[in-house]
């Protein structure tokens, strides 16, 4: 391996007592991530769009601020397996807050897509259980902002009429 080698704290205590300690030759140590890492480059980026992500959260969010999330939970245990999941849920919820409602449509049609389910379909399952959407002890604001954003969300996949685009002028009146 080039360069140096990083030994967490207990090995480099032990390895200072050759007595207590002996490696082969071909001993390799690997940067663990952290649990928060871990879920969000290796669980939550293989889930499409970020609806998509919100409503996989949703389903691990167990209410009163609990998650649930078995690989994780074995791996580094289940407080840091929580913590790191309620981190990348109170992220994901404020990205989505952030992001113009016009890129949040098209979102749902690919997050609905990715989940074989219509968009109205793929709304709902946001709207009913919203005490699980949003992390636990959200602003009141907050809440009250995502609610209008499914709203709209829900009139656009309700009407599906093309918008014009601001850039676009509109159609010039019919000649008679």
């Amino acid at each position: 391996m080039d360069g140096p080698c990083y030994y967490p704290p207990a090995v480099a205590a032990l390895g200072r007592r050759r007595d207590l300690l002996s490696f082969s030759e071909n001993v390799n140590f690997v940067l663990l991530r952290s649990a928060l890492e871990d879920f969000e480059s290796s669980t939550l980026s293989a889930v499409p769009g970020l609806l998509g992500k919100l409503r996989y959260l949703a389903r691990l969010h167990k209410g009163g601020g609990a998650y649930s999330h078995w690989g994780l939970g074995r791996v580094y245990g289940s407080g840091p397996a929580e913590n790191a999941i309620r981190a990348s849920h109170q992220t994901l919820v404020s990205q989505i807050l952030r992001t113009p409602l016009r890129d949040l449509a098209d979102d749902l049609k690919s997050s609905a897509a990715a989940a074989q389910i219509a968009d109205r379909e793929f709304l709902s399952s946001l709207e009913k259980p919203v005490g699980n959407v949003l992390p636990a002890q959200s602003l009141h604001a907050s809440a009250k902002h995502f609610r209008s954003v499914l709203q709209a969300l829900s009139a656009l996949a309700r009407n599906k009429a093309p918008a014009t685009s601001r850039d676009e002028s509109p159609l010039p009146p019919p000649v008679q």
